[in-house]
């Protein structure tokens, strides 16, 4: 009889189920409640508003001065009457409450009364709660496109850069970074609530996207153009991620789903032995460098008996496998939320959230390939991927209001532990090699976020508010035992064993650590010029950053020339093996591998926003910044290397807008902005990454880049809900940062470094559409249509010259830049049956990744090719609306993700052409099931 085992649940699995299990049984439910918030067309809040409520239960509040209201019913259909001196009355019918529960979260906007003439306007709960982001943008400042959490819900998305790629113009790079009207991530810039967030790459000037949970996101909001109250340092987009605020219901909300992958879920995962702390998001030290290896200079001057008994402190079991089963992609999710008001009438909300996700993610099939201008193949081969990643994070929101005055104070802490373990097999033609590479790349991550932020009413007959915000963040990325070995063996003798390749058998250790701190405020002072209403806003702020980077990398090396090289990779690198007659670590640093870097960015600006008459609005201004940069390094002759920056950067822009009336405007703006080199880009470091087969460098006499900006945009606004915009664009790029191949690679090596190109051009279009599909049929009320697209065209001039003297001009796009971007989809929503379905689909053009260089080194440009991503999600409320079913297929198709080298003209892929796959791979389709429910407890 067989021996079966049977894999037993984790303790902390155990746990959690154990106590989940005991909240639901004993949870005390409260009252039905009606909840929301009432906010103007400008996104202010409208205290005082009447609210009358006509049903089983009849009577009339008025929203706190946060413009919330909290309603106690009886269960029933409702209609809510929501009235304000100076706005037009509008009327929310059909709101259904159930025993028991605490729902319908409201988001209600009142319009201007700009008619003597009584308007009442009628919508319905559900119109009124898509429509505030819809609303949002069609009285902000600036031209923004944006999701906001009754979007994100319904889709399969589970961080930020998943719910980005859904905004009008905006795609997703490496499944973290932003591109938005198809710049690169370098050109946009990330605010977390009110701070801005610095690069969280050792690599590029980038934020990772990913380690944001969307389950903790409040509303997204790109900005598409520049005001002078937003920093001035962008040119596709400022995203604005707002997590969730004051609560208006004491919850607690529990999900917990789990996931499966087409190519991975239940497969054989093979990878090296993981620390017992990886499930938390980190290692627990298994990792470090030994604590036995001195500085580099000391090793360095070891003899080489010293050297091997430190050797003998790296753990050389680490290049083992172990082959486990993948488990089904967890996640979990805690939301605490709760509002308690003191007898001073002061009022306490709170918001806390734990969210855990685990993934094991095969790619089994991974092709890899470089090629010759000839086209002749210098390498091509295959490879499997073993994806592990941990991400634990965690949210605390408090926010205390009393009088005129509200106090917040947020705190986000995500961690998120990465490792990818391949094996890859290679057939080097230009070596006759092949070539045989295990390597393991782990990333750990840690972003710590804490704002405490006021907001003070100084004159409510004037409406004079003070706004003010103090800031800190530390974001770390560390590469612990990034470690790879490599063995060869001729091509021509197949049979042959393979033999260990030193140069490439590698350990390398990094540590990144970003420190920031800021503070802004800003005065807002309404008056009157004439009967209009007018806002100036004057403000300031200050952004103090610290870098410090610095890296180590190691090779083995045999001692002696008789050392047995043909050892297995598991063998070859044993405790046991470093002696006399074996190998040793070899110190390979570089001076350059380590930097340090200090910034400071101080701004001030005024704002006028201007309405000159019911149908023209004009909002202008000016910023002024300062920048200060100040790098430290060292060349590869151990020459100290400074780069010390200061400048000014003055910033005008002008929007306006003219309402032709209540559902047509038409938009124009025109800016000036900046996007600054980040330390990274400027700093001497070299890096070669294996997983990639290249190696980026930065280049000390790199500019800043300025950009003009020049935007047209037609909005129609058919009912709430709904919008329909059309709308064109164009930049111009003086000194744009790029990252291009250096002349100097070679096949086995290319190298790539960040370089200014002398100008560019930019001009595109683009689309959305939200619309209800009633006006098909009054059967389809409940399907809703959102799309949107983007067409795009750039060209490049280069600071090189012809022999004739002209300047070149590159027929390319810049830098990151796809073609053109499509998103489409339809969601269906029945409240009444607590029914919710959505099928979203999304392409991006052929994306330039990487810049080559065919006329010298003799490599062309690498291209991202389209794919198409369709995603399915249907969800059903159960448990008298408490609990939610949900489920997702997400990557239906399960395209390629393909790079190639682009050998024609145009940028789609063909091989007929010439274009040749430099590294593809499936990502697998993953069907998620999940549970949520909602305990709600008595105030």
């Amino acid at each position: 009889m067989k021996n079966i085992q049977v894999m037993q649940q984790p303790p902390a699995i155990r746990l959690f189920f154990t106590f989940l299990f005991t909240i639901v049984a004993t949870a005390v439910f409260a009252q039905a409640k009606i909840n929301g918030k009432v906010i103007s067309a400008n996104n202010e809040n409208l205290s005082g508003t009447s609210i009358k409520v006509s049903g089983p239960t009849n009577s009339t509040v008025a929203a706190d001065l946060e413009g919330r209201f909290s309603i106690p019913v009886k269960a029933g259909k409702y209609t809510l009457t929501f009235s304000r001196v100076g706005y037009q009355t509008k009327v929310l019918e059909d709101i259904e409450v159930k025993a028991g529960i605490e729902g319908n979260d409201l988001n209600v906007v009142l319009e201007v009364k700009t008619t003597t003439t009584e308007v009442v306007v009628r919508s319905s709960a559900r119109k009124e709660s898509s429509n505030a982001m819809i609303v949002f943008q069609k009285t902000n400042t600036a031209m923004s496109s944006g999701l906001a959490a009754d979007f994100i819900r319904r889709t399969p998305d589970r961080n930020t850069s998943d719910v980005l790629k859904r905004v009008s113009g905006a795609s997703i790079q490496d499944n973290k970074f932003v591109v938005v009207r198809g710049l690169s991530d370098r050109y946009n810039q990330a605010l977390l609530n009110n701070a801005l967030m610095p690069s969280s790459e050792p690599d590029k000037k980038a934020f990772s996207f990913d380690i944001i949970p969307a389950a903790m996101i409040d509303n997204i909001v790109i900005n598409k153009t520049a005001t002078p109250d937003l920093p001035g340092e962008f040119a596709g987009g400022l995203v604005q991620v707002n997590t969730r605020d004051i609560p208006t219901k004491n919850q607690l909300n529990v999900t917990v789903s789990l996931g499966y992958n087409s190519q991975s879920t239940f497969k054989s995962f093979t990878s090296n032995e993981r620390s017992s702390t990886a499930w938390l998001g980190f290692d627990g030290g298994d990792r470090n460098l030994p604590a036995s290896m001195p500085n580099t200079v000391t090793y360095r001057s070891l003899p080489d008996a010293d050297k091997i008994a430190i050797s003998k402190d790296f753990n050389g079991n680490a290049f083992r496998e172990r082959v486990t089963t993948a488990a089904p992609i967890t996640t979990v999710n805690m939301a605490w939320s709760n509002t308690k008001t003191f007898k001073n009438e002061g009022k306490l909300g709170s918001i806390i959230s734990v969210y855990y996700r685990n993934a094991s993610i095969i790619y089994d099939d991974v092709e890899r390939g470089r090629f010759e201008k000839a086209r002749t193949s210098i390498f091509t081969g295959s490879e499997v991927q073993n994806r592990y990643s941990t991400n634990l994070g965690l949210m605390a929101n408090f926010t205390y209001v009393k009088g005129a005055t509200k106090i917040s104070f947020r705190n986000l802490v995500n961690q998120v532990y990465e490792e990818n373990y391949l094996n890859r097999t290679l057939d080097n033609v230009g070596r006759l090699q092949t070539i045989s590479l295990r390597s393991n790349f782990a990333n750990q991550r840690l972003l710590l976020s804490s704002q405490l932020e006021g907001e003070h009413l100084l004159s409510k007959s004037r409406g004079i508010k003070f706004i003010w915000n103090a800031n800190g963040s530390f974001n770390s990325k560390t590469q612990p035992d990034f470690r790879t070995a490599q063995f060869v063996k001729s091509s021509s003798a197949p049979s042959s064993p393979f033999t260990l390749d030193e140069d490439d058998s590698r350990r390398f250790f990094s540590d990144l650590k970003d420190y920031s701190t800021g503070l802004n405020s800003t005065l807002i002072v309404p008056f009157n010029m004439g009967s209009q209403k007018q806002t100036m806003k004057i403000g300031g702020s200050t952004l103090l950053r610290f870098r410090d980077f610095n890296a180590r990398v190691f090779r083995y090396r045999p001692v002696t020339n008789g050392v047995d090289v043909n050892k297995p990779y598991d063998q070859m690198f044993l405790s046991s093996n470093m002696n006399s007659n074996g190998l040793l670590i070899e110190e390979q640093t570089q001076n350059t591998d380590r930097y340090f870097g200090i910034s400071a960015l101080n701004s001030g600006y005024l704002m006028f926003d201007n309405k000159l008459s019911n149908s023209l609005r004009v909002i202008w201004g000016a910023r002024a910044e300062f920048f200060e940069q100040f790098l430290s390094s060292r060349d590869l002759a151990l020459n100290r290397v400074r780069v010390n920056t200061e400048k000014w950067d003055f910033l005008p822009s002008l929007n306006i807008t003219n309402s032709f009336n209540n559902q047509h405007q038409i938009r124009f703006a025109v800016s000036q902005t900046v996007a600054r080199p980040e330390f990274r880009e400027i700093a001497p470091f070299q890096f070669f990454d294996y997983e990639s087969i290249w190696g980026i460098g930065g280049d000390t006499s790199l500019r800043r880049t300025k950009i003009l900006n020049v935007d047209v945009r037609y909005e129609y606004y058919p009912k709430s809900g709904e919008m329909i915009s059309f709308g064109v664009f164009t930049k111009r790029f003086t000194d744009p940062i790029e990252l291009r191949m250096d002349g100097g690679s070679n096949g086995d090596r290319w190298l790539f470094s960040y370089t200014n190109a002398a100008s560019a051009t930019l001009v595109g279009a683009e689309v959305e559409i939200r619309k209800g599909m009633d006006f098909i049929s009054d059967k389809l009320k409940d399907f809703t249509f959102i799309g949107n697209a983007t067409v795009l065209k750039s060209t490049v001039k280069l600071n090189t010259t012809q022999a004739s003297g002209k300047e070149t001009t590159q027929n390319r796009p810049l830098f990151g830049q796809s073609p053109y971007l499509i998103n489409a989809g339809f969601q269906y929503t029945n409240t009444e049956k607590g029914f919710n379905a959505s099928i979203l689909y999304n392409r991006q053009g052929p994306r330039l990744s990487l810049v080559g260089d065919p006329e010298g080194a003799g490599f062309y440009d690498i291209y991202e090719k389209s794919r198409n991503l369709l995603d399915l999600q249907v969800s059903k409320k159960v448990l008298n609306n408490a609990g939610e079913f949900k489920l997702t297929v997400s990557d239906i198709f399960n395209n390629q993700f393909a790079f190639y080298d682009n050998a024609d003209t145009k940028p789609g892929y063909n091989f007929a052409a010439g274009d040749r796959i430099n590294y593809a791979y499936r990502p697998g389709t993953t069907v998620t099931v999940s549970f949520s429910y909602d305990i709600n407890f008595k105030k």
